[in-house]
């Protein structure tokens, strides 16, 4: 692939901030792409798009991690957190960078427009047809938050267990819906307001960052997890010692990613 040239994964490793011009940079092309070739409902099909682009580099990514996890000997938290900060900040970087691109299209693009090629992701809170299943919050308890983010963290690890680096197909989702429904509410109250609809929405996205932030870091744990298992069930043998490494850090991560569940639900109880 041409774009996988020119953005190696080994670049991201050495400069993670990197990955926010890659998320961007996919993002634009997801969308021309499933604009051209599908203008009659393009809306999925952006999401496709972009995740195919960005699944080679992270497989390399999940590989180099487990590469990582081989080599150490001894367990301890501060060596844990330091070998996969990396990633995270990867993932996170990138993330940023397909939910701002989303964003920024909807601020800039006509309503109806928007409304047009990202229709699924505004059903998602009904602003378009009948509201989708699965992401909608349907109360603001924290049982019924909490519920739909597990939901969200155990499909990210299953799909990164079946498909390696496919859990991002549900990260690049869940940023585009997020990019889309911010960007499309934050312009339309700001035009009712009369102001500058990048300013309100640079305005408006400070106090929503620790939330989102939050809920997402957990799900790339989950998506870490899922992948780094993935490839080492096909590298290595199972019950050797290098394994057992291997699933010991990953049930760390997992519990980690749980417990960022939690917070990211106490989070937005409170925000909301």
């Amino acid at each position: 692939m041409v774009l996988e040239q020119v953005f190696k994964a080994q670049w991201l490793e050495r400069r993670p901030w990197h990955a926010f011009l890659l998320g961007a940079i996919y993002s634009i092309v997801g969308i021309i792409s499933a604009r051209i070739i599908f203008g009659s409902n393009p809306g999925m099909m952006t999401v496709a798009f972009t995740s195919l682009l960005l699944i080679p580099s992270l497989n390399k990514l999940l590989q180099d991690e487990e590469n990582v996890e081989i080599r150490e000997k001894k367990f301890s938290l501060k060596l844990l957190l330091k070998d996969h900060v990396d990633i995270f900040e990867i993932y996170t970087f990138l993330f940023l960078g397909i939910f701002t691109t989303f964003a920024l299209v909807s601020i800039l693009l006509p309503s109806a427009s928007v409304e047009h090629l990202f229709g699924p992701q505004l059903q998602v809170i009904g602003i378009v047809g009948d509201a989708l299943a699965g992401n909608a919050i349907d109360g603001s308890t924290i049982i019924s938050i909490l519920l739909n983010n597990l939901v969200v963290f155990v499909v990210c690890l299953l799909l990164s267990l079946v498909y390696g680096a496919g859990a991002i197909l549900f990260i690049t989702w869940n940023a585009t819906v997020w990019g889309v429904v911010f960007g499309y509410l934050m312009k339309e109250t700001a035009l009712v307001q009369s102001q500058n609809p990048l300013l309100y929405f640079a305005i408006s996205l400070l106090p929503f960052l620790p939330h989102m932030i939050t809920e997402a870091l957990s799900y790339f744990s989950a998506a870490i997890v899922g992948g780094v298992v993935s490839k080492a069930v096909m590298r290595e043998r199972v019950g050797s010692k290098k394994f057992h490494h291997i699933m010991t850090d990953a049930y760390l991560l997992l519990g980690l990613g749980l417990l960022i569940v939690v917070v990211a639900a106490i989070i937005e109880v409170e925000l909301y």
